[in-house]
């Protein structure tokens, strides 16, 4: 006879699912949900897919690859190129699988290049986190994926070597690539002074340090104090192209809730919560 465990745990999970969706929906946010398992055609393989294929639970199956979710967001751009999600504002809960391992993700998504619209959705978000989750969040780390390109241009961009530099923060590393380039120097400086730096030596990003200005605020109203920019910030895959935000309890390491502006047949906005 099979006999089965009592876990409150489980229960606890599900039970925050639930409210997270009920919470969303009752700010007009349409529930989604997509299959877990993904099949990817060879031949139709985006450079997006191939990177993150090393990171994938995958198989083979009639010659087609299989591939157990990776990322809520990454499913979410997948469907809107193949098809049409009808509702503005999206929001879904389930898991995800990468590197062997499997996490639980909640997430909400902003069909809409709106700013006021998309920090609206960012407000709630950490309104639930406040409420749900153990408090707000300590800390926000922000940037603008277009602060890189603009800065250094985009065939040094484009080189492995400058990007593993950026990737590692390595200040010495990129004097070595970039020469008398201002941004190795910058790196030592206090996140305000790199800000304020970069808006002298650089006039033409002032509109996006303006943007990111805007963000800040909306943070620092939800009750984050502690906002720093993050001016090395580099996009996990091509269609991330906005502001992009990780969230930190206190004493972590590893961010809470992360994700940003991108562009998936139109502009949108989504985070996801790793718990």
């Amino acid at each position: 006879m099979t006999s089965f465990i009592y876990n409150p745990k489980l229960i606890q999970q599900k039970q925050l699912e639930i409210e997270f969706l009920s919470f969303f929906h009752g700010h007009g946010f349409g529930i989604i949900d997509l299959p877990v398992v993904e099949a990817f055609d060879w031949g139709g393989m985006t450079e997006d897919d191939l990177l993150l294929m090393p990171q994938r639970e995958t198989w083979v199956q009639n010659g087609t690859v299989h591939a157990l979710r990776h990322d809520w967001t990454n499913s979410i751009v997948r469907y809107l190129n193949k098809y049409k999600i009808d509702a503005e504002r999206a929001v879904y809960s389930g898991p995800v699988f990468h590197t062997g391992s499997e996490h639980s993700q909640l997430g909400m998504e902003v069909f809409s290049d709106s700013s006021a619209e998309q920090q609206d959705a960012l407000g709630l978000l950490i309104e639930f986190m406040d409420g749900r989750l153990g408090g707000l969040p300590r800390m926000a780390v922000i940037s603008h994926y277009a602060l890189l390109p603009m800065i250094l241009g985009e065939d040094r961009m484009a080189e492995p070597a400058i990007r593993r530099a950026l990737s590692q923060r390595s200040e010495s590393a990129l004097k070595g690539l970039l020469g008398n380039h201002p941004l190795p120097a910058l790196l030592g400086d206090r996140p305000e002074a790199q800000i304020h730096k970069l808006r002298s030596i650089f006039p033409e990003i002032s509109p996006i340090l303006e943007e990111l200005t805007g963000w800040e605020e909306t943070l620092r109203r939800s009750g984050i104090e502690a906002v720093y920019p993050d001016i090395t910030a580099l996009p996990a895959q091509s269609y991330y192209d906005g502001v992009f935000i990780r969230l930190y309890g206190e004493g972590h390491t590893a961010p809470a809730a992360s994700g940003g502006q991108y562009t998936a047949r139109k502009k949108a906005f989504g985070m996801g919560i790793f718990y």
